[in-house]
């Protein structure tokens, strides 16, 4: 009972200092066909998943047998000397935010295998206890794309992100899909923007005068200690000391409402911008009926289609629920980050033994490190090894949907 009190006494305070700090502060309908055969399975491979439809991608460059003698030695990457298309500079911007370790290791003049070694050592997540020999030759690999990227060797990890930036603003889209990429980048900004007003109106000061709000805040923090002060020597508290408790929680939360219900929304105001973001993403699903670069299908997919906290789910999402008959916004999220990928690649993105998505899945870039992703294709990794039985019907469906929305 006396650990609950606790627990509600330091909820309170938690909620004095974020309120306090809160209000107090002034901040043609054309796809690159979609495959759709290569992505389904047979029906006796959906019970085996030891077996899959998709053919085997041939080993590339970095995959070699890894009986073979490895060399760690770097490659000489001189990609400062070439000169990046848009969507080349863009990959390369997005890809060195893996990269922040592998600067951090460059400028102490460590051995990046040994961090691979440390992390299995130290991260209870992984099922591994130490790298693969293709995981050390995946992240000598990864190693040296990050280290392509610095100009500078002096330069810490956010100057060089912010040049790569810098790069990637210079150049001028020049083909379709080059030129599709900067709308859809274009369109985000705008999408953000939108958001960014939505959630200001939600955030409404309140109707008080701040000497007000000051006053109600101090007897908040005073009734607040006078409550720490009870439990103070004391093992087991009286009758009387936990009717005192409970009358100071009562004030306390009576406090909390009179700031809350003095806060002015604008009803009408919120709800034209809601319905503004609705016209706007629908506007951006529109736009994906016309892309045909990977990139900028990945970039608009990946924000129309997920659900966006204290906001109505947009039309767009609404009807992706109702067509797939998945209403959980979660899952829909993990969903999200398998399919929209299988979309891309169906459109020629790099999902082959070498690409970015591989290498992420192979040495846990993002998430836990897995080591059959190293020398597999995308999808022959997702159908093999990542996809679960009873989500493999869910992320169908959800394939089926974007193919039959959004191809010829």
């Amino acid at each position: 009972m006396k650990s609950i009190i606790y627990l509600m006494v330091f909820s309170i305070l938690l909620f004095i200092v974020f309120y306090y700090s809160a209000d107090h502060s002034d901040l043609t309908k054309k796809v690159a066909p979609i495959n759709h055969a290569s992505f389904q399975l047979t029906e006796s491979s959906a019970v085996d998943k030891g077996k899959t439809a998709i053919p085997s991608v041939k080993k590339s460059s970095i995959i070699n047998d890894v009986d073979d003698d490895i060399n760690t030695e770097s490659e000489n990457y001189d990609l400062k000397e070439l000169e990046l298309d848009y969507i080349a500079a863009y990959r390369d911007w997005q890809y060195f935010a893996n990269c922040y370790t592998d600067v951090e290791d460059y400028h102490n003049q460590k051995d990046p295998l040994q961090t691979l070694v440390d992390r299995f050592e130290n991260s209870s997540r992984e099922s591994q206890t130490e790298p693969t020999a293709q995981q050390n030759m995946y992240y000598q690999h990864h190693v040296d794309i990050c280290k392509a990227m610095i100009d500078d060797e002096d330069d810490s990890y956010n100057q060089i992100v912010q040049k790569l930036r810098q790069k990637f603003n210079k150049i001028i889209p020049k083909t379709d899909e080059e030129k599709q990429l900067a709308h859809a980048l274009q369109m985000v900004a705008q999408l953000n923007n939108f958001e960014r007003e939505y959630s200001t109106m939600q955030l409404s000061k309140s109707a008080l005068t701040n000497d007000e709000l000051n006053a109600i805040n101090i007897q908040m923090q005073r009734l607040t200690n006078d409550m720490m002060n009870l439990y103070d020597g004391n093992e087991v508290l009286s009758s009387e000391q936990t009717q005192l408790i409970k009358q100071y929680s009562e004030q306390i939360e009576n406090l909390r409402l009179r700031i809350e219900n003095s806060k002015v929304t604008d009803n009408e105001l919120m709800t034209e911008i809601e319905a503004k973001i609705d016209g706007y993403i629908n506007s951006m699903d529109d736009y994906l009926h016309r892309v045909q670069s990977a990139d900028a299908f990945l970039v608009i997919g990946e924000v129309i289609y997920k659900s966006r906290p204290n906001q109505k789910d947009s039309s767009v999402l609404k009807k992706l629920k109702e067509k797939t008959m998945v209403y959980d916004s979660l899952y829909i999220a993990m969903l999200n980050a398998i399919v929209m990928p299988l979309v891309a690649c169906s459109m020629n993105y790099p999902c082959d033994a070498e690409s970015d998505l591989i290498l992420s899945y192979c040495l846990g870039l993002k998430d836990s490190m897995f080591n059959q992703a190293c020398g597999l294709s995308l999808e022959d990794f997702y159908f093999n090894f990542y996809i679960g039985s009873n989500q493999l019907n869910d992320v169908n469906n959800y394939f089926s949907y974007m193919v039959n929305r959004y191809a010829n």
